[in-house]
This record gives C-alpha cells, sequence and structure tokens, in this order.
C-alpha cells in the first residue's frame, strides 16, 4: 500500500508498444511516392498547428485535506493528480493551502477523462475520484488519519469461504469485511503485519488482495509467520472497513478436504459457499442454509464465532471437470471493454506518427526485427500481460459508468465479480515478476 501510484509501465513494455504503433502505421502508407508522403507530412504540421481549435475545454479540480483524527485541515501538503490509463500517470503535483485546499488547473485536464486525487500521509495512501460538473470542475474532499503500529480491537464483520471442487484441486477464496474501530480514528500500520491468518494443513502459497478504491482488488504480499500455516499482511488498515481476500489452492485427489482456517479476531457472521453442490459438507460449526442464488452453491452459514475459532468443515465428493473446462467458463463470462480515446488523442498520436516514420524510418528497420523476436521468446508472457492490463482497464471502465450512472447496481456487481476471479486466475498463472509490477503499479490505488 505504501507503493508510488503513479509509477509507470516498465521501459520494456512501452517501448514494445511504441514500435508496434509505428509498425502498423508504415503497413497502413506503405507504397506511397515520396512526393504524396511529403504532403501527408506537411498535411500532419498543419493539423497540429490547428489543434487549439479543437482542444477540449479546461478543466479544475479543486479540493480540501483533512485530518479526521485532529479533525484539523492539513497544511503543506503534497497532492498529485493521477490518470490510471496506461498505467497510473502522474498529470500535476499541488501543495495545500494553510486551509488544507489545494487546486489543480491545467489545460492537461480533460473534464472527460477519469482522474483519482492521491496524497501520502506518515506512510499511507489516500485516494479519492475527480467527479466533473457540467462547467468541467471537480471538488474532491480527501481524508487522512494519523497512522499507529499499535493494534486496535480488529473485528471480522462478515467472512465468505468459496470452495470449488475441480479435477484434484480445490479452489478455496475467502472475504473478510475487517472493521478498524480505533476511536479517535487512526489507521494501523505496522511493518510486522496488520492482518494476521493460519490455514489448514495441505495449503499451497496463498495470494491475498485488498479491495481499493471502487472495489479494485490490489494483490499484496503474503509473508510467512512464525509457525507452519501462519501468514500475515502489511497493509494498512484504516479507520472503518477493509476487505481482504485470502485464495489458495488444496489437494482434492482423494475426494476429501478438511477445512480448519483460523483468524485472531472474533467473527460477527460466516459463510460457507460450496460447489459442485453434490458435495457433501460435515461441520460443527456450519449449519444448512439452502442454496445460494447467484451461484447455485450450497450455502452453509455460522454467527457469532469467538477470536480464533477454526472455520472447521469436512467436504467429500466428486469434483467437476480440469482446469480446462474453468478456463473456457472464465472466458465466456468476461467482457473486455474498451478503453475511451481522447478527440486530442487521435491527431496528437497521427503527427506523433508520421513524424517518427518521416525521421526514424532507416533506424526503425534495423529494429523491428529484434523487437519482433523478443516478442515470439516471450508470447505467453505478453499474453498474460496484455490480459492483466485489459481486465483493469475493465474495471475502471465499469467503475467510471456506475460512478456516472449508466450501470444498475446488480449488474455492475455481477460483473465486477466476474472481472476479479478472471483476474485472480489470470495472476495466479502469472510470474513473480508480473504479479510484482502490477502490485507496484496499481497497489495504492486504495
Amino acid at each position: 500500500m505504501g507503493h508510488n501510484i503513479a509509477s509507470m509501465w516498465p521501459p520494456r513494455y512501452k517501448r514494445l508498444v511504441f514500435f508496434h504503433a509505428i509498425q502498423n502505421t508504415l503497413n497502413k502508407v506503405k507504397g506511397l511516392s515520396i512526393m504524396r508522403g511529403g504532403l501527408i507530412f506537411l498535411a500532419s504540421v498543419l493539423l497540429l498547428v490547428s489543434l487549439p481549435a479543437v482542444l477540449p475545454a479546461q478543466g479544475r479540480i479543486q479540493g480540501e485535506v483533512a485530518n479526521g483524527t485532529s479533525g484539523q485541515p492539513l497544511a503543506n501538503q503534497a497532492v498529485q493528480l493521477l490518470l490510471p490509463r496506461g498505467g497510473m500517470q502522474r498529470v500535476a503535483t499541488a501543495i495545500t493551502d494553510a486551509s488544507g485546499r489545494f487546486v489543480f488547473s491545467s489545460a492537461n485536464i480533460d473534464p472527460s477523462s477519469f482522474y483519482l486525487v492521491q496524497t501520502a500521509y506518515q506512510g499511507v495512501d489516500y485516494n479519492a475520484p475527480a467527479q466533473f460538473d457540467p462547467e468541467g470542475t471537480a471538488t474532491v474532499g480527501i481524508t487522512v488519519y494519523e497512522a499507529s503500529s499499535s493494534a486496535p480491537q480488529l473485528r471480522i464483520q462478515s467472512a465468505r469461504v468459496v470452495v470449488h471442487a475441480q479435477g484434484n484441486k480445490a479452489h478455496v477464496q475467502e472475504m473478510f469485511a475487517v472493521r478498524n474501530p480505533s476511536d479517535p480514528p487512526r489507521s494501523y500500520a505496522n511493518p510486522d503485519g496488520t492482518f494476521r491468518f493460519l490455514l489448514s494443513s495441505g495449503a499451497a502459497q496463498p495470494n491475498a488482495a485488498v479491495a481499493g478504491l471502487m472495489n479494485m482488488p490490489l494483490p499484496q504480499p503474503v509473508n510467512p509467520g512464525k509457525g507452519p500455516g501462519e501468514y500475515f499482511l502489511q497493509c494498512p488498515l484504516k479507520p472503518g472497513r477493509t476487505v481482504v481476500m485470502v485464495a489458495y489452492d488444496a489437494d482434492y485427489s482423494s475426494n476429501h478436504l478438511a477445512l480448519g482456517d483460523s483468524f485472531p479476531y472474533p467473527i460477527d457472521s460466516a459463510e460457507l459457499l460450496v460447489s459442485p453442490p453434490s458435495l457433501t459438507v460435515d461441520s460443527p460449526l456450519f449449519k444448512p442454509a439452502g442454496t445460494d442464488a447467484d451461484t447455485g452453491s450450497q450455502r452453509y452459514a455460522a454467527a457469532g464465532l469467538k477470536t480464533g475459532t477454526k472455520l472447521e468443515a469436512r467436504l467429500s465428493g466428486e469434483a467437476v471437470g480440469g482446469e480446462a473446462a474453468e478456463s473456457g467458463q472464465g472466458e465466456a463470462q468476461v467482457k473486455v471493454l474498451p478503453s475511451p480515446v481522447t478527440r486530442l488523442d487521435i491527431p496528437l498520436l497521427a503527427c506523433f506518427l508520421l513524424l517518427l516514420m518521416w525521421a526514424l524510418g532507416v533506424r526503425l528497420a534495423k529494429e523491428l526485427p529484434r523487437f519482433k523476436e523478443q516478442r515470439r521468446a516471450s508470447s505467453v508472457q505478453k499474453e498474460l500481460e496484455t490480459t492483466v492490463n485489459g481486465l483493469f482497464n475493465s474495471l475502471a471502465d465499469l467503475d467510471e459508468l456506475f460512478a456516472a450512472g449508466k450501470v444498475a447496481e446488480k449488474q455492475y456487481w455481477k460483473e465486477r465479480l466476474d472481472l476479479k476471479a478472471r483476474l485472480m486466475a489470470t495472476l495466479r498463472k502469472a510470474s513473480p515478476s508480473l504479479l510484482e509490477s502490477y502490485a507496484t503499479r496499481h497497489n495504492s490505488a486504495r
């Protein structure tokens, strides 16, 4: 959570995209005479000169940063304006005045685009989206809190454990609504761990994420604890509720699974969803609660669990097909939404590409074969990178549509859960370097 959200895509990835765009442009103009190429170059220069006539309305973003612990405005605080497209790009920086106010007023601010306002206070990042009014002005309020390394009386308001038996594996996904009730409110930040958990024996290395701004899942490093099966996360827990997600695989080759995960916090309510629904569940804790309407899984419920209570259940029965079926189903459920391009992007990109074609043609001819070879050598990894990037942009687009009231709430949550599931499944297949890169780019969007 302490990573800078403004970090850019890796240089290798940017170079790859750059030369791919140039190559597409060269293919389109291949065969034109030198005279026609010169006319196109002159036309692009004239278009660039005439751009002020088609510039979009200038936007303005203003707001205030307040300290939620003291109740006072926060002066002399650095605030960043970020554009979440192609990696989190830093558009501008401002400093709050004595009243905690800040202003971003720049010709680079397009009211039709989506922006995040971010500030870091005592090692914790705080973010808020900028929503423009019809006049092109957005007013943003950010509340930060004093950070404390002393653990508050954390509790899990609700826990959901989803088990899906497939092939010789049982896929386990756990989601917890963790409440920090500190009063006065403080963010809990401790490098020795903020959220701890103990997994059953036989669980593979887990993955974890927290729900950030607009419920974006942000991958978190999972650190081993002192004993077998003990783990902890270092993500700051802000006042109020933080959603924490843990996922892992367990062996199901014997058609049996024994769950027994535990947490050093009281749990107000817990539910267990099991699929396929034909599986048998034997638990001293969870009681049958019917069928889940959204997933068709068998649902079991428990309530009022004391600190350290094991979420104990024994599952048995025949699993469904292997990984191929899961992958195909995931593809059918996910629709990647296209990323919008502003009116200014298209002419600028065209002029830029034409100028580079004119100035760097010889060098480009030498560089392209090398990049083609690199792309072939890393085709699998590139496909995963593209999928992760596409899913992230789809989640951002879906959040924008929902914030604008263009998507019904029920449809919004259904599509968001589908996208989250596909994103987590893709990250499990990716190399550690891709996961680290993804976490660095997006981890502070919370």
